[in-house]
């Protein structure tokens, strides 16, 4: 019975040492494979919907951003009512490129308002209610999407799930909001 008993213990503790090591191993692996995926490229489509431009290009590669690309994504995303362009913040272009990947569509990422003025902003503020005083738009970082084959609330829920800013829902708009802000949902 003793012997049994010891032997016992001692392949559980084989398992537990086992267990120990396998997730660093694990995470080792991980960390790996997520360092081979940010060497890989990234590419996107828009489509904006104000101005009838589309634009398919590759923004990274060779584990980095490419100049030339981010130029005309900052031109494709110009505020609609003044023609005025930012730096759009490379985190969003990341954050809808996981969208677009996640959604399986073979459609461009419509975009209905990326940059906003803050003159712009501050008159749709007078105009509409809703819009925020201090609208990530006017930063660069956010943009009005829709994607032509995917639902509204598929395209709410990929998004919401990514948990990496905020999210908002206009369903009757058309449309949903994404910004690299904190993580925070809301319906419109």
């Amino acid at each position: 019975m003793f012997h049994k008993r010891r032997e016992f213990l001692k392949i559980s503790g084989i398992v537990c040492v086992g267990a120990i090591l396998s997730p660093n191993e694990l995470f080792a692996n991980q960390k790996k494979e997520l360092s081979l995926q940010e060497q890989n490229p990234r590419s996107i489509s828009f489509y904006n919907i104000n101005s009838n431009e589309y634009l398919n290009i590759t923004y990274f590669k060779n584990g980095t951003y490419c100049t030339d690309a981010h130029e005309k994504i900052n031109a494709l995303m110009a505020d609609k009512r003044s023609g005025e362009t930012t730096i759009m913040e490379l985190s969003l272009i990341d954050t809808l490129h996981k969208i677009h990947s996640l959604s399986g569509s073979k459609e461009p990422i419509e975009i209905i308002c990326g940059y906003r003025s803050p003159k712009t902003n501050e008159n749709l503020r007078e105009q509409k209610n809703g819009v925020a005083k201090h609208s990530y738009h006017s930063l660069g970082q956010a943009a009005d999407i829709c994607i032509k084959d995917i639902p509204l609330q598929t395209l709410h829920n990929i998004a919401t799930s990514l948990n990496l800013g905020g999210v908002g829902f206009y369903p009757n708009s058309g449309f949903v909001h994404i910004d690299v802000g904190p993580a925070r949902t809301w319906r419109g």
